[in-house]
């Protein structure tokens, strides 16, 4: 789906960016890794960059260490987020890592074009530091993208995200929602279903269309002028849901 977003133009467009990730991705291992090199052909790169591209990825593919796999993501993430400079925090990655608890507020003194939360905060106990922590990474203008659980992933961490989580946190932070997505991870390939608000959300459960395993990939943009975070209220209970998810509220299992 990242490869897909980046060839939208959603993602990875523009000039080199500087990104941090809150958990040092690996290459899963669901597609094979020489497939990286097919993604590097097929995302319209200079030819200078895409045979620089080629070269990392064969040098990767040589090696056996554990390490291999995290470089292979990163050779990815080059093609599709465009970076110029990365970091990664993660109490279990590789060296390269930061290993910062982020249940604590981090204290990096520096902020990033692109924060990426994928399969990350769900772990995390303390949701308003994490959330906060990311809030502060970004900066200005900037972009963050997340990717969580949303149904399913039974026992797999401390939380799953409904879409009222990121709305409400949108509205009190005043965040630009550039994507959200509802993922139907039960097939294959993953069914995605753009959500252009809450409601859409609502009518997939009014109609029973949500599936058991599922997941919420969002964009959103930081507003230009800088403000301290804020935390959210529940739209229900702050008396602002339009008349129909207000219903829906009442009707919907609890």
């Amino acid at each position: 789906m990242l490869f897909d977003l980046r060839r939208q133009g959603a993602i990875g467009t523009g000039e080199p960016l500087s990104m941090i990730e809150l958990g040092e991705q690996n290459w899963f291992g669901d597609i094979p890794a020489e497939d990286v090199g097919f993604i590097i052909d097929n995302a319209n790169l200079p030819d200078e960059r895409r045979q620089q591209l080629h070269e990392e990825l064969a040098a990767v593919l040589e090696r056996k260490d554990r390490q291999r796999m995290w470089d292979l993501a990163k050779i990815f993430y080059k093609v599709v987020f465009n970076y110029s400079s990365y970091k990664a925090i993660d109490l279990h990655g590789t060296t390269e890592a930061l290993m910062l608890d982020l249940n604590e507020p981090l204290n990096l003194n520096e902020q990033f074009d692109l924060v990426t939360n994928i399969g990350t905060t769900e772990h995390v106990f303390n949701q308003y530091q994490a959330f906060k922590s990311i809030h502060e990474l970004v900066r200005p203008g900037g972009k963050m993208l997340h990717s969580l659980p949303n149904q399913g992933c039974y026992d797999h961490g401390f939380f799953n995200y409904h879409p009222t989580f990121f709305y409400d946190l949108c509205l009190a932070n005043r965040y630009e929602i550039l994507l959200m997505t509802y993922i139907d991870c039960s097939t294959t390939p993953h069914k995605i279903v753009a959500l252009g608000n809450q409601a859409d959300y609502v009518r997939l459960a009014i109609d029973k269309k949500l599936s058991g395993y599922s997941g919420l990939m969002c964009i959103l943009r930081a507003p230009a002028e800088p403000a301290p975070f804020k935390i959210p209220q529940q739209g229900f209970y702050d008396n602002r849901l339009p008349p129909e998810l207000q219903q829906a509220w009442k009707d919907l299992p609890r």
